[in-house]
């Protein structure tokens, strides 16, 4: 408010002068801003500056002259949010498993409030969550996580075991933050090259790799400050006594996150909200079918979770966890993950929160729009609508307002910048709030107006250069110098305009998708809501009084559990859409803290709470699937009849049996069966003589699911199936049984086809039996051997082996050749070149052959139009797209005769010739796959999403194959014609791009090289599906390059090729 009076004060004197000063001219209108790429070629164009006043003469003013109005400015809010999530801490030794809260609060939360301070005219917001904060103060009180506790033990002092952990986990860091420490850097390269890093490291080397990973993550202002720059001149050679003067420098750092932010706040230039207590996703607390209202044919958990009073109670402890630490309340309030819906409300105004954050496409959805549109800067053509608040209105209080992020400058900042010079990126910052400013007042919309952005606040930095140093300090000093753009608080401007719009019905949604997607939908999220569920509902008598607790303080330890268990981090990490590369240690955290509400009851956990709800790490095969199998079912194994089947190998393992029973299993497919041979290490009799054979699976269907053998060994996935090969009467006899509650039916079905021979077993099992299993679907595996113990009515089976030993195998079902061809097409060999010059990225995700494709395929069944892609390389999934493509985004283009579209989809460029018009577009990737037809003004329109069409992408057979249903495409397409390319996926592209990697002069980490220097008009394709040798090469570089935007491009910029049709 300080700044305001000031402004005040400022405005009173420029009126009282205004007459013997000429009027102030307009600022000239700033240029276009650039789009910067992850790694862009050129610096974006720099911000605008006023034209300078010239001062007039000195003379009298008329007197009925009157002041210049001062240009309104555009208001900015920057909302940092600051989380972590709850880390498992040993109960017995108070010890964190993980780092992440103690090295963010040495390397970011200080520095990013210390930075601001340096900027006394810049305001934002920070938003502190109650985990972070209370781990904060556990660590501020003593407590240390595990690798603290093994970098302070003397390194002469370390057991193979902590050495092991110490080479494996103190290098989770960014490259760029290693490669500022050359001794840093050399201990990896040691590591990465030796054949036992154990016996090649010294005591040394292993006292170095202890201080530098803990110093490494502190943020650079600390380090070239003492204690710690002596340490970094040091660099090397480092002795016990200075890990003592590290960590007191990190437990300072840790002491001063609450205290700074208190003070910023305090003093008026900062604004702290709060966030529900344990992160939770609000709206699914109070009835997970909310997910229905984005994702109406979701498959959700049911019965629901619905248990409004918790949501009610999350909000009232983050209220409370706020005062104890800020001395005031809360008067905003970051929902965890921008999770709002119309339900939460008013639970939201009754504990005083006077606003809160969410997506601009909440705010779409709320509007009744599909999405805000933007121009080919990126600017938001309904900018009028977006860049303000607005309330929402609860049935029982409110209103409370309401602000909405742009997600493009807030994902800018995130995720794109960092591959920027800092200063060019502050650059490109400011002319894209200068844009939106620009299209308002040219729009003729009346202000004020207020941009949000709004993002992570600690995880961006690393990936900067310098800790994103030169960004900060060159973004937070353009905003101090610009008059036109002014940082506040949401709760500044909404004291300065408080008339604001109402939204009737708040959309459920969040910032990820406007949906809650992430968390629910997915089997392991729905189980995971399960588990969930179940234990609220143990825990309700005891909240009302129908049971007893052992004491108010066991209750109370118990809810505290069960509100952490509530909380969005576990569900975050279930399922496809996220990995955190150790989801089986949040998994079995997620559940401790489930069985904690028992035994803080003083109960013994249900046993359902051993039961992982993550599938144990699948086992890739020793030999893939390559190709379908037709064996004759005679016990004989011939090599020959199993060419192209999968293989597991026998090898050992945690189970390893005294007397192993198996040597391999093969398994394949025909059109009609699954196949198994196992092969034995004993003739088959004499082995079943000693036991059964248990072959696990779980394959399509809703029956219930069984995580136990029959032995009661944990089978690593739930099964639905199991085929039994047993003895009857001295004779062999295979039976399918499939699940009954809890177990296995007692009644199975028998095989038919089953035969022995020696050390063989052969079977064929019918797909009908197997769920109709087809192609992509993704049977895991596992096969037992039940050694008998006993005899008679008193037998008993225990297991002794698993194959495969490490894990489940996963069968990816092929193609399994039920279709008609319309097309078949050999593309060249080695031309994934482009126009003959194109070289791949060169990162090592990217191997050669991933964008060759070798023959593509169009045919038919029953109810799809199906596409095949057959490649010469790799069809890998590096980034663990649920879809397992994650390199290459495929496209293909039908003519079918109704007139249409030339240029192919935004940021292909290139187009088919006159004499073709595509109808569909068809585009295949690992995330945003979809089916278009041309829209107007030759932006393509969206007819199918993702969901509506089936994508498998084969790595054994390097295949992909798109099934589009007939009901979307129609039924003839054998009259179509068609073309088909391969182009790079990416995930930030460059502006009017559709989601396709940049083609460069020179290649570069993440971008192909080749491109003619200069020209914004060269294709992005790498190859393009035809027969004849060297004609694509022909095609592709028939254009003249120009520089033109991207967003500007036509059809008739670019080079054109012919489709191709059905002989």
């Amino acid at each position: 408010m300080r700044r305001l009076s000031v402004l005040l004060v400022l405005l009173l004197l420029a009126l009282a002068v205004a007459g013997c000063r000429e009027e102030e001219p307009q600022p000239t209108t700033p240029p276009e801003p650039t789009e910067p790429a992850a790694e862009p070629t050129a610096e974006p164009t720099g911000a605008p500056e006023a034209a300078p006043t010239t001062p007039a003469e000195e003379t009298e003013p008329e007197p009925t002259s009157r002041p210049a109005e001062p240009e309104e400015p555009l208001y900015l809010a920057i909302i940092w949010h600051q989380h972590q999530p709850v880390y498992y801490q040993d109960p017995e030794t108070g010890i964190y498993n993980r780092p992440w809260v103690r090295v963010h609060a040495t390397k970011d939360y200080v520095d990013m409030a210390a930075i601001l301070e340096s900027y006394p005219d810049i305001h934002a917001t920070f938003n502190l969550t109650p985990s972070l904060i209370r781990q904060l103060d556990d660590l501020a009180a003593g407590n240390k996580d595990l690798y603290w506790v093994y970098a302070e033990i003397p390194a002469g002092e370390l057991t193979g075991e902590q050495k092991q952990f110490i080479l494996d986990r103190f290098f989770d860091t960014n490259p760029r933050i290693i490669e500022r420490f050359p001794r840093y850097r050399e201990l990896q390269q040691l590591r990465d090259t030796s054949e036992n890093p154990l016996e090649a490291y010294t005591e040394q080397d292993f006292r170095d790799l202890q201080v530098l990973f803990n110093l490494a993550w502190v943020d650079p202002d600390w380090l070239a400050e003492e204690p710690l720059a002596g340490l970094v001149e040091k660099g090397r050679d480092f002795a016990e006594e200075d890990k003592a003067i590290l960590f007191a420098e990190h437990l300072r750092l840790i002491e001063e996150v609450i205290p700074i932010h208190r003070r910023l706040q305090d003093a008026g230039q900062i604004e702290v909200t709060m966030t529900p207590f344990a992160h939770p996703i609000l709206p699914l607390l109070v009835n997970s079918d909310l997910a229905r209202v984005a994702l109406p044919d979701a498959d959700l958990p049911a019965p629901p979770f619905v248990y409004g009073q918790d949501a009610q109670r999350q909000v009232e402890l983050g209220v409370q966890l706020y005062e104890e630490h800020f001395g005031q309340p809360p008067r905003g309030m970051w929902p965890a993950e921008g999770s709002v819906s119309q339900e939460i409300v008013t639970m939201v105004a009754q504990n005083g929160i006077q606003w809160m954050a969410s997506d601009e496409g909440v705010l779409a959805q709320s509007l009744g729009m599909q999405s805000f549109t933007r121009d080919g800067n990126e600017t938001v053509r309904e900018a009028d609508r977006l860049y303000r608040p607005y309330q929402v209105q609860g049935r029982r209080g409110g209103p409370v307002a309401m602000v909405f992020r742009d997600i493009v400058i807030s994902d800018k900042v995130g995720f794109t910048y960092s591959g920027l010079p800092g200063e060019a990126a502050a650059t490109d910052f400011m002319n894209r709030i200068h844009a939106i400013r620009e299209q308002l007042l040219a729009s003729g919309a009346e202000g004020p107006h207020l941009v949000s952005v709004i993002l992570d606040g600690e995880n961006a930095w690393e990936h900067y250069e310098n800790d994103g140093k030169e960004f900060l300090h060159s973004l937070y000093q353009k905003l101090s110098d610009d008059p036109l753009i002014q940082t506040v608080t949401p709760s500044e401007f909404l004291a300065m305009n408080p008339d604001m719009p109402l939204i009737e019905d708040l959309w459920a949604g969040s910032w990820i998708n406007h949906d809650f997607s992430t968390w629910i939908g997915e089997s392991e999220e729905n189980r995971a809501w399960d588990y969930l569920r179940n234990v609220r509902e143990f825990l309700q008598p005891y909240l009302v009084e129908a049971k007893l607790p052992p004491s108010p303080e066991a209750l109370e330890e118990a809810q505290t559990l069960m509100y952490i268990a509530e909380g969005s981090d576990w569900f975050w990490w279930y399922g496809s859409d996220q990995n955190s590369g150790n989801d089986e240690s949040f998994d079995e955290q997620f559940r401790n803290t489930l069985k904690g509400v028992y035994l803080a009851l003083e109960l013994e956990p249900p046993a359902y709470l051993d039961v992982p709800i993550i599938p144990q790490q699948p086992v890739d095969a020793n030999q893939p699937l390559t190709a379908l199998v037709a064996p004759t079912i005679d016990g004989a194994f011939d090599e020959a009849e199993w060419e192209g089947a999968g293989l597991y190998l026998a090898e050992g393992g945690v189970m390893a049996a005294a007397t192993p029973a198996f040597e391999s299993i093969h398994y394949g497919f025909d059109g009609a069966n699954f196949y198994a041979s196992i092969a034995l290490l004993a003739p088959a009799q004499e082995l079943l003589q000693r036991g059964n054979v248990e072959l696990y699976a779980s394959v399509p269907g809703q029956e219930p699911a069984v995580n136990f053998s029959d032995g009661g060994t944990l089978l690593g996935f739930p099964a639905n199936r199991q085929i039994e090969i047993a003895l009857a009467g001295g004779a062999l006899q295979a039976t399918l049984f499939t699940t009954a509650g809890d177990g296995w039916q007692a009644e199975g079905t028998p095989l038919e086809t089953v035969a022995a021979a020696d050390g063989n077993i052969e079977l064929a099992a019918p797909l009908e039996l197997l769920g109709n299993a087809d192609v992509g679907d993704r049977i895991s595996m596992r096969l037992v051997f039940a050694e008998a113990i006993g005899a008679g009515e008193e037998q008993t089976f225990a297991d002794s082996e698993r194959v495969p030993a490490g894990g489940p195998g996963v069968l990816l079902v092929p193609d399994l050749g039920n279709l008609t061809l319309v097309l078949d097409v050999n593309d060249p060999a080695g031309d994934d070149h482009g126009p003959g010059s194109y070289t791949y990225p060169q990162d090592a995700v990217f191997s050669a052959g991933n964008f060759d494709i070798l023959n593509f395929q169009v045919g038919y069944d029953d109810e799809n139009i199906v596409f095949k892609f057959t490649m010469a390389g790799p069809v890998d999934n590096p980034w663990g797209s649920s879809s397992g493509l994650s390199v290459q985004t495929f496209d293909i283009y039908i003519d079918q005769g109704n007139g249409g579209g030339r240029a192919m989809l935004p940021g292909r460029n290139l187009a088919v010739d006159e004499a073709f018009a595509w109808d569909y577009a068809i585009t295949a990737e690992g995330w945003t796959s979809g089916v278009f037809v041309p829209g107007e003004e030759g932006s393509p329109e969206q007819v199918a999403a993702a969901s509506e069409i089936f994508l498998l992408a084969d790595p054994g057979q390097q295949k992909v194959t798109i099934r589009v249903p007939r009901a979307i495409l129609g039924d003839n397409p054998e009259a179509w014609r068609y073309a088909a390319v391969v182009l790079g996926q990416e995930g930030f592209p460059a502006s009017g791009v559709m989601r396709v990697r940049d083609v460069q002069p020179a290649a570069e980490q993440w971008r192909f090289g080749g491109a003619p220097a200069g020209s914004t008009n060269h294709t992005r394709v790498i190859d393009l599906v035809w027969p004849e040798e060297g004609q694509q090469e022909a095609w592709l570089s028939e254009f003249a390059p120009v520089q033109t935007p991207q967003p500007d491009l036509t059809a008739g910029d670019f080079a054109s090729v012919p489709m191709l049709e059905p002989q």
